[in-house]
């Protein structure tokens, strides 16, 4: 078995004489213009090749297999001549860069080498350069015009005619075979760059045969699409033809320093860890190639438009008097049907090409979806997001004290994954008392809604752009992490609080606050529970039941100072549906202050934004986010 570690050992192994007797013919014709100086020897009259080392090689990419590379060798050259007492001698290093070709195909072949220089810095050409490894370079700047090549010469009518592409012909263009087999976790595809016989097994996995799979077949996980719900079975064939398309040089290339290797595998993956070098980091870029270009080329830039932009027209023509949120989500569910790709690909898609209002469609957002919504074009910037999740949410409003400052007071109020104006033009609530955006705000966010720096990670390792770049991750659903900021300094979020709290300032409720808050001011905690309680004319077994305490509990802890814990208290906010401040301010009578722990941000999100509800959605809400204590303990009591 040959296994060798680089190309650079392999060339100096089995092309040392080739390259040794190039480098010393340059050297007897050249002679006096070798720039060789010593010390030692102050008249060279005989220079002689002792050694070589290949050092370094760079390749450049040319038709079929079909490989251009320039090495960088250093020689070791001894020197005679007179020196400043006698006949002297020297032994120097003189850096050469030697030009190859060769036919990189089941091996290297017909390698020559095409000429000797001495060494200058090879110049770096985007076109045609190739990684140490032969991966060619890809920028995100040119994924459309490398989609089209590709699409040039597999399935060149997608470019003249908007169309999907169809797996079974754009396989039969590229020669490739297709084959559906479970694979190991995680592994959704394989390409095979040479015969191997392998192992594969049932849909259960028990029942394993051997089998010959011949080179140009793709493995497909029956089980593991690619990207899960962000991409489609389309995503994982075209993924597998851009590797065949583009990667087989490394293959060719892993094959001659290692001919155990036989195919490529591509995961559904976690995380690329920051640590891995090498081999590991071309595998990485490739992933990212194939990844990038795959949407690129099943929805080629310039027919994707023209078809988006046909079902917009006919959509608004057949639906005048529908919301135009509605109408650009309707017309991307369309888009993704002609297609055959996902909603989520489509969308991205299109943000990609310009067209900015689709942001606010198809919004997914802990575990649900919201309604559609509108806003002026120029509102967002680039990395910008008027939606925020819940987890979020509570960070923000935690850690920084101008978000929290609004969300306290009321002016903002957290509303379809949004933080809005919290007036009656804005926001309403639905059957169930949960705060939604009215019709007009949803055709208004820009209006209404503060905006946030937003950086998407699908886990904890991957960033934004390889989100929208790559459309890379196992589940947009459940995993991804939206990590936003709150930035009060931005024009529109300036203009949105002012108006938030113009209204706040403008409603009559603001004096009734006033009142409450000076007659409970010199109140205990039992005072100020009695207080609410007749203020808002609930009864001790009201109470009792709405707080999940027991009537006797009630009883006592609204006629006598008595210890309570921090969970009973929240219980009793909850019952009586506090406001905000009157919940703040009952924590503090009995003692408490809200820190910066996580129970304690989600007891605070939970004040600011839901006290409308019951005790039911808030222990719900504090499971959700892993919490295990309960409202008003966690001990089953009979009441």
């Amino acid at each position: 078995m040959q296994k060798i570690n680089n190309f650079e050992t392999y060339l100096e192994k089995n092309y040392y004489n080739n390259i040794f007797e190039a480098i010393k013919t340059y050297m007897k014709e050249h002679k006096n213009s070798l720039g060789v100086y010593s010390y030692v020897v102050l008249d060279m009259s005989y220079i002689e090749l002792d050694d070589i080392h290949v050092k370094s090689v760079c390749f450049h990419q040319d038709e079929g297999n079909l490989l251009n590379f320039s090495a960088s060798v250093q020689a070791d050259v001894i020197l005679k001549g007179i020196g400043t007492r006698d006949y002297e001698a020297d032994q120097q290093s003189v850096w050469f860069t030697v030009d190859f070709t060769g036919y990189l195909l089941a091996g290297l072949n017909l390698v020559t080498i095409r000429g000797v220089d001495l060494y200058s810095k090879d110049r770096f050409n985007e076109e045609d350069s190739l990684s140490k490894f032969l991966v060619p370079y890809l920028y995100a700047k040119n994924l459309d015009a490398e989609a089209t090549k590709f699409l040039e010469k597999y399935y060149k009518k997608a470019l003249k005619t908007p169309m999907p592409i169809k797996m079974e012909e754009l396989l039969e263009n590229m020669c490739l075979e297709i084959k559906y087999a479970p694979l190991e976790d995680n592994i959704f595809g394989k390409t095979y760059f040479t015969d191997a016989d392998v192992e594969i097994c049932d849909i259960n996995k028990k029942n394993v045969r051997r089998e010959h799979i011949e080179a140009g077949t793709i493995l497909v996980n029956p089980g593991i699409y690619f990207m899960r719900n962000v991409g489609s079975m389309n995503n994982t064939v075209v993924h597998e033809c851009v590797h065949w398309d583009r990667h087989s040089n490394f293959f060719e290339l892993q094959r001659l320093l290692n001919n155990e290797i036989s195919h490529i595998s591509c995961e559904v993956v976690e995380e690329y860890g920051s640590e891995t070098k090498g081999i590991n980091d071309a595998l990485k870029w490739m992933e990212w190639q194939a990844n990038a270009l795959t949407p690129h080329i099943l929805m080629p830039a310039e027919m994707t438009k023209v078809k988006f932009k046909e079902i917009l027209s006919n959509t608004r023509r057949a639906y005048p008097a529908t919301r135009s949120a509605i109408i650009a989500e309707f017309a991307i569910q369309s888009l993704a049907d002609f297609f055959d790709v996902s909603v989520v690909s489509a969308k991205i898609r299109l943000v990609e090409l310009g067209f900015d209002f689709v942001e606010g469609t198809c919004v997914y957002l802990d575990g649900k979806y919201y309604p559609p919504y509108s806003f002026k074009i120029g509102s967002l910037k680039k990395n910008q997001t008027f939606i925020i999740d819940v987890k979020s949410a509570v960070i923000e409003t935690t850690f920084n004290q101008e978000l929290g400052e609004l969300a306290h007071s009321g002016s903002i109020i957290y509303a379809n994954g949004m933080y809005c104006i919290n007036d009656e033009k804005y926001v309403t609530r639905s059957k169930d008392g949960i705060p939604i955006l009215t019709d007009y705000a949803l055709e208004h966010v820009d209006e209404c809604c503060l905006v946030f720096d937003r950086k998407i990670r699908v886990s904890s390792k991957y960033d934004d752009s390889y989100y929208r770049v790559c459309f890379l991750c196992r589940d947009i659903k459940s995993d991804n992490i939206v990590e936003a900021t709150y930035d009060k300094d931005y024009k529109n979020n300036q203009n949105v609080v002012e108006r938030a709290e113009e209204i706040r300032k403008s409603k009559a409720l603001l004096k009734e606050s006033i009142k409450i808050q000076k007659d409970i001011a010199g109140m205990e905690f039992y005072e100020c529970l009695e207080y609410h309680m007749k203020r808002r004319g609930i009864t001790e077994e009201q109470l009792a039941q709405r707080s999940g305490l027991s009537v006797r509990a009630v009883g006592d802890y609204h006629r006598m100072d008595k210890n309570i814990q921090l969970p009973t208290v929240l219980a009793l906010c909850i019952g009586l549906n506090l406001k905000p401040e009157y919940c703040y301010s009952l924590i503090d009578k009995a003692g408490y202050s809200l820190k910066a722990t996580e129970e304690h941000m989600v007891y605070r999100f939970l004040i600011d934004n839901h006290t409308d509800e019951n005790l039911t959605s808030w222990n719900d809400t504090l499971s959700d986010f892993g919490i295990k204590q309960q409202l008003p303990d966690n001990r089953k009591r009979d009441v």
